[in-house]
């Protein structure tokens, strides 16, 4: 009888422990997981947020292109009536050329921040996106992702590289007008006018050559925009 009785108790003990065992381990298991953001999704993705402001950078320059080409006009315009100035003061005209040249100069440097802004932009949404894609277990979801990243990645670069070209093209250019600028502030003359209008004739022509690349390049920021947007409907 004794013997039974100790049998049952060993019995018990044993499955008391189990039981123990497996609550506290299902508890920490539970613990573990709920604590853990990369098991479940409840810390939020970067992504949408880096890309947004990405999108707003690609947007701003935009903005800035527009400017650009807009205000390019007018200052070929300011000098080109400066030269063709006949009777009358000149120093009129000049003025205005001065200052639509300012204004130039000033949209210049501006896209030219908005450039390096945008590639900064650019480059932590797509290491955001990179990184991010090593969390997803779905081996298809994962390569249509990268394969994805690669696409927008390469238009974005695309239009980067292309506005480092522009700049390369308008810096000389404008540089070319300070220097028509200076010339005709020390000799504005007739004489003056009529000894610089081979360079404005150039200015002219180069003019032509960079909104032409202002405005490819700005077609190409309306793709990459259109690529890029959350919003629906573009």
């Amino acid at each position: 009888m004794m013997k039974d009785i100790r049998k049952w108790l060993k019995k018990y003990t044993q499955e008391k422990r189990t039981i123990t065992w497996n609550a506290f381990g299902l508890a920490t298991l539970f613990l573990v997981m709920w604590s853990a953001p990369s098991f479940f999704s409840g810390s939020a993705s970067a992504g949408p947020k880096n890309k947004q402001k990405a999108v707003l950078s690609i947007e701003e320059f935009h903005k800035e292109l527009s400017k650009n080409l807009n205000q390019l006009s007018e200052t070929l315009a300011s000098l080109n009536q400066l030269a063709k100035t006949e009777e009358g003061d000149l120093y009129k005209p000049y003025k205005n050329f001065v200052k639509q040249l300012n204004r130039t100069t000033e949209n210049s440097r501006n896209m030219s921040k908005h450039t390096k802004d945008m590639a900064t932009k650019g480059r932590q949404y797509f290491d955001t996106w990179e990184k991010e894609l090593l969390n997803v277990i779905n081996s298809e979801l994962r390569a249509k992702g990268e394969e994805r990243r690669g696409e927008l990645s390469k238009t974005f670069n695309h239009i980067t590289n292309l506005a480092e070209e522009v700049q390369t093209m308008y810096q000389p250019f404008i540089i070319d007008l300070t220097d028509i600028k200076t010339a005709l502030g020390n000799d504005l003359t007739t004489t003056g006018i009529l000894s610089l209008n081979p360079y404005i004739t150039k200015a002219n022509k180069n003019a032509k050559i960079v909104m032409i690349k202002l405005q490819e390049l700005a077609d190409e920021v309306d793709r990459a925009t259109n690529a890029l947007s959350s919003r629906v409907g573009l």
